[in-house]
């Protein structure tokens, strides 16, 4: 088989022929799957490129050759040369030997490979980039397909370390199915130890993108046709240049502020670099320094008055209208929004100050925040305990229950949290137990045994604590250890 005939083409195929015939075969033919077969497809490429490269330079130097009647004349030619006397000398002596032919011109040979195409690597990087982050990836398929340059192998061997950087750098990101194109063009997925930056670039190039899905689905739910009234405003909030009207009525609407916080947390998780491009940055600032707890922001502060000036003045001419418009509900106003504001403010400040504590007693005795949590409401239930023995004991069976809820195996805890006050009033003394703080005491003590639990195993199995909360844990154990502590608590008893 002739090298035209490998390639499925004529003779006298030229060299654009030539390379569309090898991009069309190389589909069919990949180097990982026939390493023979596509080393015979590359030189059957090479000679046909050769003989048309040839063929293309002796067909230009005819063109530039002097044609006959192009020939400069002459009024007197030279005269013809005596043919018979050149005979007769030849007669005369046939031994000399025949005169050789003059030498013929020298034929231009061309050159062992034409120069290389010019080629502006940023102007097909922005092209590339273009097509993959604006238009279907079937438009970036064909246009890679069509792309003469890239028929040299040589030259999509290069180009694969700058292809990946700007895949992955490019704003905004290409979608999976465009990178999914560009990787199998310039083979973006091999294996080789060589191409470990290649990789790299390729990996983070998903990553983005996956993440700029992630980002776009998170925001898909508040602009699509079935979003409500509320969540457009939401979204037009974020979006859209600010309004001081809109921006008024989120924050003094129940609940709201805390929606559009929660959003902007699961978008920041995302895509922290995207809240400051795609949306409006003083929105984003705004309501992230307005909702934060973890801060008197004057955002929070003003928000914080005017809600609390609004839903008591609400809730004071709501009192009024229903009770025929006595005007005692309004009557000092003034003096009452205050207490509440003055409240709220105690109230957050001491949120903040017990976020604090807790983050410092993670951070310098690596205890999980529940844990600290529970210790320290524990402590301050022992304490009170002593002077409201009734108010404590119901508190404390609150706190129990709720530490019983913060697990993922509730009937276990549940069990384990009253065993717990069964050995513990098992084992109280005759004259312990008919003091009125026993029993506050008893249920603090059975409340502490689930974070103490936690805290042992995470300790023991070097896990965190969260992990040991979301599975069941040695509870089993705990409770029949303390079933069989309340027997022999009574049995001596």
């Amino acid at each position: 088989m002739t090298p035209f005939a490998r390639l499925g083409l004529a003779e006298g195929a030229d060299e654009r022929e030539v390379k569309r015939a090898y991009a069309r075969e190389l589909k069919r033919c990949r180097p990982d799957d026939d390493p023979q077969g596509f080393q015979a497809l590359n030189q059957a490429y090479r000679h046909c490129l050769a003989l048309a490269a040839q063929r293309a330079d002796d067909e230009e130097h005819d063109e530039q050759a002097p044609r006959d009647d192009d020939a400069p004349t002459n009024e007197n030619p030279p005269a013809a040369p005596d043919r018979s006397a050149a005979t007769m000398a030849a007669v005369a002596a046939p031994d000399a030997p025949e005169p050789l032919p003059a030498p013929a011109a020298p034929r231009p040979q061309p050159p062992a490979s034409r120069p290389p195409l010019a080629f502006d690597l940023n102007s097909f990087l922005e092209q590339l980039i273009e097509l993959a982050t604006r238009h279907l990836p079937h438009v970036l398929q064909r246009w890679l397909r069509e792309f003469e340059p890239l028929y040299s192998l040589e030259l999509k061997q290069a180009l694969r370390l700058p292809v990946a950087h700007a895949l992955a750098v490019c704003e905004p990101p290409p979608s999976h199915d465009a990178i999914a194109v560009a990787a199998e063009c310039f083979d973006l997925d091999t294996l080789d130890a060589r191409d470990e930056r290649v990789r790299h670039w390729l990996a983070v190039a998903r990553d983005r993108s996956e993440r700029s899905d992630a980002f776009e689905r998170l925001l898909g739910p508040y602009r699509n046709a079935g979003a409500t009234m509320v969540d457009r405003r939401l979204l037009a909030e974020l979006r859209a240049p600010r309004s001081w009207l809109r921006r008024a009525w989120i924050a003094l609407t129940p609940l709201l502020p805390g929606r559009l916080r929660a959003l902007l947390i699961q978008l920041q998780q995302v895509g922290p670099q995207w809240l400051h491009t795609r949306l409006d940055p003083d929105s984003v600032g705004f309501w992230l320094r307005a909702t934060d707890r973890d801060r008197l922001d004057p955002r929070r502060v003003a928000i914080a008055a005017a809600r609390v000036a609004l839903y008591y003045l609400a809730g004071a001419g709501l009192l009024s209208l229903l009770t025929g418009f006595d005007s005692a509900p309004l009557q000092h106003a003034a003096r009452n929004i205050a207490l509440l504001f003055a409240a709220w403010t105690l109230a957050a400040l001491a949120g903040i100050g017990l976020r604090r504590l807790l983050g410092w007693l993670a951070q310098r005795l690596d205890l999980d925040p529940l844990i600290a949590l529970a210790g320290l409401v524990l402590l301050g239930l022992a304490g009170a305990a002593l002077r409201w023995p009734v108010e404590t004991l119901l508190i404390a069976f609150a706190a129990g229950f709720l530490i019983v809820c913060a697990r993922r195996s509730a009937a276990p805890a549940l069990l384990c949290y009253l065993a717990g006050i069964f050995a513990g009033g098992a084992w109280l003394p005759g004259p312990v137990a008919d003091t009125s703080p026993a029993p506050a005491l008893v249920v603090i003590a059975a409340a502490a045994v689930l974070p103490i639990h936690d805290f042992v195993l995470s300790r023991r199995l070097r896990v965190p604590a969260a992990q040991v909360r979301s599975g069941v844990g040695k509870l089993w154990w705990t409770v029949l250890g303390l079933v069989g502590l309340a027997a022999a608590g009574l049995a001596l008893n």
